[in-house]
């Protein structure tokens, strides 16, 4: 099942389906009708940029498979994604990234709870891009490294500052003990207390 298209060259009508929120229906009404069948969906998907703290999701779309089964009272989805990721590495702050891999492990009921990690199943169809979503930022790393001994900044690139460096900075224009006053008081000076 594919949504979305990376295909710049497409027609109107596709760059219009592909601005839309992103689908991936898949009916269930015939695995629901005997306990246990199963049927394997292929995904392809390509969601808005997804971010968090110091990395994102590529603009490349997420795919895998799940294999949706009948159980009682609903159907089970059971599967895996894979998508390109981006960010700063703490250690460096160069730009690293690669590609992840998520299972995807969830259960669509018949009358599901509010309060239960249960997804409801409210007619003959579900929409699995919720699932791929949630999977997709939960694993986006939130202090990215671009390799595990990453040393840090490139000292060519970054030099560090020592204590002669500090030394030799000009001082400051307010002198050296006091910081520059802030314009915004300048009309205090002018007031003049307990002088009558």
């Amino acid at each position: 099942m594919t949504v979305g298209g990376t295909d710049g060259a497409g027609s109107g009508a596709e760059r219009t389906a592909s601005a839309r929120p992103a689908r991936l229906l898949v009916n269930v009404a015939d695995l629901r009708r005997r306990l246990g069948q199963r049927r394997v969906e292929p995904i392809e998907v390509v969601l808005p940029r997804q971010t968090v703290v110091a990395s994102s999701t590529t603009d490349g779309p997420v795919v895998g498979e799940v294999t949706v089964e009948s159980i009682e009272r609903g159907v089970s989805v059971h599967g895996h994604v894979r998508f390109g990721w981006e960010g700063e590495c703490r250690r460096c702050l160069e730009l690293t990234g690669g590609e992840l891999e998520v299972e995807i492990d969830e259960i669509f009921q018949v009358g599901a709870p509010d309060d239960s990690d249960l997804l409801p199943l409210d007619g003959d169809q579900i929409d699995l891009v919720p699932l791929v979503r949630e999977a997709v930022v939960l694993s986006l790393p939130l202090a990215p490294l671009c390799r595990q001994d990453c040393p840090g900044p490139d000292p060519d690139r970054y030099p560090a500052r020592t204590e002669i460096d500090l030394a030799e900075e000009p001082a400051s224009a307010g002198g050296d003990d006091e910081p520059p006053r802030d314009p915004r008081w300048a009309a205090l000076d002018e007031l003049r207390l307990g002088d009558n």
